[in-house]
């Protein structure tokens, strides 16, 4: 019952992220699982003041704090990015927890395994839930921050992030940009870099257990395909991401006013990153899927010859009278079936999931780079484009 309630509550419901959020009272129990106020919340604090302060400096004469809004990296971060992690947090924190249950309720886990299964839960919970990881984030985003501070100058930041010509003359929405909006975009990183983290290492631990693995399984993985389904966790924090790259690249763009071919590169990258992420985790199973194909070989293999030779045996015997009864014989079906067991063993594959899984995931991280492609192409081609096709 004890385990049951753990799960309920998500074993990797914790974190920097959230433990911040219930210090500020964003979440309460027990509505904790409820979205809409930490998105809310996520906005209010991160983009709201920023706006309104740039707004503020405008009617007060400080006619750079326009270019706030103009300013397509600031508001894809704190308008979409922020709010796509707090999703994402609703999105794949529930599917973690379930599948790292699903290794016990699925019979995966023997009975001399339980109490190390049990074990690798409860310190992944002490961990993620750890007030060390709280603080340490906190110190870091500070410090990041503050490095990021030292090193400005205001040739390579936007106008509305200044007050005056002096060094670390911020303006009022570019104090709360440094000192508020950034380090909520770094604890909510932080968060999930501690979370996917700990998904590692507990699916490293689920790793050295003696699963009961099925050879035949059809999913050509001895059972353990479900895993696959925590790419899918993963899909918002790719869009995260490639807002965040993307605005930078297309604030270069209009910066610099001319289509530049680097965001190619920058989207490349970005799903590099969470192909990494994703399927990183499921890599733990190599060495144990390997192993478990080649026992199973050596089981599956002699019977299927044994089963083949017996059936030639008595089919293909010169001696042997066929007539319209062997149409009627189960021996074909049986032989069929059998074939399709084994070849499964053979199917074995060396990670549990396919090449396919991860197109999604590529599609996420490569989406927000569309408006940059399109700013790279010439309106009349893509006119032309559109013409030839509904032409």
């Amino acid at each position: 019952m004890g385990m049951t309630a753990q799960f309920d509550e998500g074993l990797f419901s914790g974190g920097p992220s959230i433990a911040w959020a219930k210090a500020l009272r964003i979440i309460r129990p027990p509505a904790e699982r409820r979205v809409a106020r930490p998105l809310l919340a996520s906005v209010f604090i991160g983009w709201i003041p920023l706006a309104a302060l740039a707004i503020l400096e405008v009617l007060l004469g400080n006619t750079a704090a326009r270019s706030f809004f103009s300013d397509v990296a600031v508001n894809a971060r704190f308008l979409l990015a922020v709010p796509l992690l707090v999703l994402a947090e609703a999105d794949g924190i529930p599917l973690l927890s379930r599948l790292s249950h699903h290794f016990l309720s699925s019979g995966l886990v023997g009975p001399e395994d339980v109490e190390r299964y049990k074990s690798a839960v409860a310190s992944t919970r002490r961990l993620l839930e750890a007030k060390t990881a709280t603080v340490v984030t906190f110190l870091l985003a500070y410090v990041i921050v503050t490095v990021l501070i030292l090193n400005l100058t205001q040739e390579n930041t936007p106008a509305w992030y200044w007050a005056g010509p002096g060094v670390l003359e911020l303006s009022p929405p570019g104090l709360w940009h440094a000192f508020v909006s950034v380090p909520l975009l770094l604890w909510l990183c932080f968060g999930w870099f501690w979370r996917l983290l700990l998904w590692w290492r507990f699916l490293a631990k689920m790793a050295r257990l003696n699963l009961r693995l099925i050879p035949s399984h059809p999913d050509h993985a001895g059972g353990l395909k479900f895993v696959s389904t925590a790419i899918r966790a993963h899909r918002l924090l790719a869009l995260a991401l490639g807002v965040t790259v993307a605005g930078t690249e297309v604030n270069a763009m209009l910066r610099d006013g001319v289509p530049h071919l680097g965001y190619k590169y920058a989207a490349v990258v970005v799903a590099a990153v969470m192909v990494i992420l994703a399927a990183g985790p499921l890599s733990m199973f190599i060495a144990k899927l390997r192993n478990f194909k080649l026992h199973g070989m050596f089981r599956y293999g002699p019977l299927a010859t044994a089963v083949a030779a017996e059936f030639e045996k008595k089919w293909l015997d010169s001696r042997a009278r066929i007539d319209a009864s062997a149409l009627e014989a189960s021996d074909f079906s049986a032989m069929t079936d059998l074939y399709q067991v084994v070849g499964n063993v053979y199917d074995v594959d060396d990670v549990p999931f396919h090449w396919k899984d991860l197109i999604p995931l590529v599609i996420a991280a490569g989406f927000p780079f569309i408006p940059a492609a399109l700013m790279t192409v010439p309106l009349k081609d893509i006119l032309d484009a559109v013409k030839a096709l509904v032409l």
